[in-house]
């Protein structure tokens, strides 16, 4: 299970999150996993655009996509988290990781087919209307797959859980109000890096989707 975990205190709507800034003096004084001068720090996001890493990671990364990347040290490693984040080339994400064999190092990029994001995002539903009623949700890929079917009686007030999605992509939500041949909801909703969640409220006259979203913000690498 990967590791990066969400601002879990992101209110619904749009929110800035800064990006992770290195300086030259940080890079300097901050140390690696080995125990060695760092030379850029950790940037804090899931995917991390080939565009905005410096020209030595570049050089990896693009060895790496060949045949596998080998050197004594790994600059990917220092400037992302390869545990919980993931690299964008050219619109497709690759999952990093190094091995190590005696004193070399070998970064190797997988590509993650379909696209999915690191962090599960759940999808929740808040039911407000009187008395018990049966909610079905229902979220469908672009090309068919089903990514949450289920079904859960549900009482007034507080949210519950229906399930997560990681594939990124517009995906068909549709959610039905006990035994209701046609959906209450059905519209698209987007799952990206900036959406933290999906939240559905039914209310006593109408069903709306809601959410937390963030503006991500670029990482800057300064050496």
């Amino acid at each position: 299970m990967r590791r990066r975990t969400l601002l879990a205190a992101i209110p619904a709507g749009a929110v800035s999150v800064a990006g992770c800034l290195s300086t030259g003096s940080e890079g300097a004084d901050s140390e690696s996993a080995d125990g060695d001068d760092r030379r850029y720090e950790e940037c804090n996001r899931e995917i991390v655009p080939y565009d905005m890493l410096p020209d030595p990671i570049r050089t990896e990364v693009d060895a790496a996509r060949e045949d596998g990347y080998e050197a004594a040290r790994i600059y990917l490693a220092e400037a992302m988290d390869i545990e919980g984040s993931y690299v964008s080339v050219d619109g497709t994400y690759y999952d990093p990781s190094v091995t190590e064999t005696d004193d070399r190092k070998r970064l190797t990029l997988r590509a993650v087919e379909p696209k999915a994001l690191p962090t599960e995002r759940p999808v929740y539903v808040e039911q407000l209307r009187d008395g018990e009623r049966t909610i079905t949700v229902s979220l469908t890929a672009e090309d068919g797959t089903t990514l949450i079917d289920a079904t859960r009686d549900l009482h007034p007030g507080g949210e519950v859980e229906f399930g997560t999605v990681r594939r990124v992509g517009s995906h068909d939500l549709r959610v039905t109000v006990g035994d209701e041949a046609e959906a209450e909801l059905s519209e698209s909703v987007t799952i990206n890096e900036s959406r933290f969640d999906i939240r559905v409220v039914i209310e006593d006259t109408e069903s709306y989707v809601t959410g937390a979203v963030a503006d991500i913000g670029r990482c800057q690498f300064d050496e």
